[in-house]
């Protein structure tokens, strides 16, 4: 029986577990983990009031343009200064801690230096200008990371700026994949007739490792039930996570699915998208098993709406789920099937979308040479300038 595509991803997801281990790690090597606590800011950012540019620090009575304002000090950055008075002005440097009294900060790009410590303001400055304030980025006590967060580069840096030098995260998971079938060679490998190359554990190995998680390569099983059996079962002491591509449809040599229900559990999944309809969920000693489509378009989508958002939340991200944006058509095309439809598609300079010339599910470059799938539903009829759903691959 086939199943919808939201019931199928729903399942999945609750289906994930989140990861118990947890470790430390420096935060200057913390890019792409996972936080496993929520982050609380130990103090203010910025800890102190301070200029965000270069200029002058004015009190309260040098506000004004055309007046003659004598420079009573200079304050860089590390400096403490001293108390500004209200018709002075003080020379400061971005970062530097603003001194009590000032009133405003002018750069000093609106200053005119007449020498001998006299300056005079081309325009009048407005109140509290070019100030940065305490607590401003970060105030002291508040969650500024909630755990489930992936780290960017951006994050790490908020992290430094409170001082954290090591961080808790969540493990990495360990994500072991297999291909199968007796006409796959690998890479490098002398093909004979009727033969192909494996792109499937190559392509889906990478696609781990972007997510940041341990890709182990559990090699190519071949058209034999026992030794399927061996090496289903020796992967789940290795590995947290199998996946495998091709071998767990109806076919008299898919012995993938019948290793899992010997070794385990297997739910055979035939979900009502195109490309990708075989699909399964299942375990092996308690460890999960993904079983991807062998054609290699249907391994990448499912791969991408499927395993990808389990493969997240078993690693402790809390934000797995991509949304489709709206974009405009630039085709014309009819869903006459009962299916739920990807079609890969790209965008022209426009910003419109156009299709792939060639659907086909064997055909990799269709995913290579495009910028994302087009979503379309049972029935649904697309003419040019209509709204449709897109996914963008720059967000898998």
């Amino acid at each position: 029986m086939m199943i919808e595509f939201d019931e199928a991803l729903s399942f999945l997801l609750k289906k994930s577990v989140e990861p118990q281990k947890v470790e430390k790690v420096l935060v200057a090597r913390s890019f792409n983990r996972v936080i496993a606590e929520d982050l609380f800011a130990p103090f203010n950012v910025p800890l102190f009031d301070n200029s965000q540019v270069d200029g002058y620090a004015l009190g309260a009575s040098a506000m004004k343009a055309g007046k003659k304002i004598k420079v009573s000090q200079r304050i860089a950055a590390g400096d403490s200064g001293k108390e500004i008075q209200p018709e002075e002005a003080a020379r400061i440097f971005t970062g530097a801690r603003v001194p009590a009294g000032t009133k405003a900060i002018a750069m000093q790009e609106d200053v005119e230096n007449s020498g001998h410590n006299i300056i005079c303001l081309k325009s009048d400055p407005r109140p509290m200008e070019n100030i940065r304030f305490t607590g401003a980025d970060l105030k002291r006590g508040n969650v500024f990371f909630k755990k489930g967060r992936c780290l960017s580069a951006a994050d790490i840096g908020l992290c430094s700026s409170v001082g954290l030098k090591t961080i808790k995260v969540f493990e990495k998971i360990r994500v072991g994949v297999f291909s199968s079938g007796n006409e796959l060679r690998q890479p490098g490998e002398k093909l004979n007739a009727c033969e192909i190359y494996d792109s499937n554990r190559p392509m889906i190995l990478n696609m781990i490792e972007r997510l940041g998680m341990q890709a182990h390569d559990l090699g190519c099983l071949p058209d034999d039930f026992d030794i399927t059996v061996q090496a289903l079962e020796s992967a789940s002491s290795e590995v947290d996570i199998i996946l495998t591509c091709g071998g767990v449809s109806v076919g008299e040599e898919d012995h993938i699915k019948k290793a899992v229900q010997m070794l385990g559990s297997l739910d055979l999944w035939k979900i009502n998208i195109k490309p990708g309809k075989p699909f399964a969920l299942g375990n092996i000693q308690g460890r999960p098993l993904l079983g991807l489509p062998g054609n290699p378009v249907s391994s990448w989508v499912t791969f991408s709406l499927f395993c990808r958002p389990f493969l997240l939340s078993c690693s402790g991200h809390t934000n797995v789920i991509l949304n489709p944006e709206n974009a405009v058509s630039d085709f014309s095309f009819s869903n006459t099937s009962k299916k739920r439809l990807f079609l890969r598609a790209s965008k022209n300079e426009e910003g419109r979308l156009y299709l792939f010339k060639n659907q086909n599910s064997q055909i990799l470059s269709s995913i290579c040479f495009s910028q994302g799938l087009v979503e379309l539903l049972p029935g649904q009829t697309v003419e040019i300038a209509d709204n449709v759903q897109y996914l963008d691959f720059s967000k898998f």
